[in-house]
């Protein structure tokens, strides 16, 4: 493959790793190079690697990898589709900007996989603008559950447990339970939706539990931006647990979220979330369906919920008991 003249990595050489310095003026040691078999990539250079090393984005068009070199320890982001470079381009100045915010190393390679993070949203479908009202609800109602799981599990074990900006069929994944959870507006019909039958779908050797929140938007000075809302959370592990900062925010940019992006138009208050036992009884339709039957959306009344539900001592109770904590 040729590199085009027109791009940051023109003039590098092919057959081997050869780079250029992107800006003299940087705070941090970025890169412009090219691989052996001509593809672009942006490199970060770095005095150490991370212990543990930190989950990556994956995407089809990328690959992103620590390294090790003779020079020293890496972070590269390698192009294998050359008809997409200027895409690639901008996804690096992007991920370069983000890094330049940091004060320390180790802070502008969080940012930067961060940042890699968002794109590896936005090229799955997402979109540049702010998240919409329905998301930013689901968004503060997961906190709000994770929040209760910090508190119990620790961060680490709680956001690991946080399946739901991925896209998993239960919001959260712990060792003896799962955890689905829905946003409502108070004033709402007492229903919920329920967007797929693996939603509260049986799991082997699992407690399966529906939380469910109002989460209403009123107007200022009252309730809180969904900025206030994340802050309070990345506020919490920063003064308990400062390594799992990082884990909160790929989480954060998996799910679209962008800390540049203005959310003041919206406030919101929050209730305590209600726990329902999902027992053989409880009334759904899980999978599995009838065969050829796919992608089941139905509605829930909280009414017929009500027999099921917990209070949030019976949950922890068993979180613990499962060998969570």
């Amino acid at each position: 493959m040729v590199i085009p003249n027109d791009t940051p990595w023109s003039g590098l050489e092919a057959g081997k790793v050869d780079t250029r310095r992107v800006d003299a003026a940087a705070r941090w040691n970025w890169f412009w190079a090219v691989m052996p078999r001509a593809d672009a990539t942006l490199v970060l250079q770095l005095s150490d690697l991370p212990r543990p090393a930190p989950d990556l984005p994956k995407l089809k068009s990328l690959e992103i990898r620590f390294q090790t070199l003779p020079g020293g320890p890496i972070l590269y982001i390698r192009l294998k589709d050359n008809a997409q470079m200027e895409l690639f381009e901008t996804l690096c100045r992007d991920v370069m900007a983000a890094g330049e915010l940091a004060e320390t190393e180790s802070e502008a390679l969080e940012r930067a996989i961060g940042r890699t993070f968002r794109w590896h949203y936005l090229l799955r479908g997402g979109k540049l603008e702010v998240l919409s009202e329905e998301a930013q609800k689901g968004l503060i109602g997961e906190i709000e559950v994770l929040k209760l799981l910090i508190a119990e599990l620790g961060p680490k074990p709680a956001l690991s447990a946080w399946m739901g900006p991925s896209g998993a069929p239960k919001d959260f994944e712990l060792k003896a339970d799962c955890i689905e959870v829905k946003a409502r507006r108070g004033a709402s019909q007492p229903f919920v939706k329920i967007t797929s039958e693996h939603q509260l779908a049986d799991v082997p050797d699992r407690r399966i539990w529906l939380a469910v929140l109002a989460v209403d938007k009123v107007q200022p000075p009252h309730g809180r931006t969904l900025t206030e809302h994340v802050d309070t959370v990345t506020k919490l592990l920063e003064r308990t647990e400062p390594s799992s900062v990082m884990d909160w925010e790929l989480h954060l940019a998996d799910v679209g979220y962008d800390a540049l992006h203005d959310y003041s138009a919206w406030r919101w208050i929050v209730s305590a979330p209600e726990f329902f036992a999902v027992t053989e009884d409880f009334p759904r339709i899980a999978a599995p369906v009838l065969l050829g039957v796919s992608g089941v959306t139905f509605a829930l009344a909280l009414s017929a919920c009500s027999p099921f539900l917990k209070a949030w001592n019976d949950v922890r109770a068993g979180l613990i008991e499962g060998g969570q904590a």
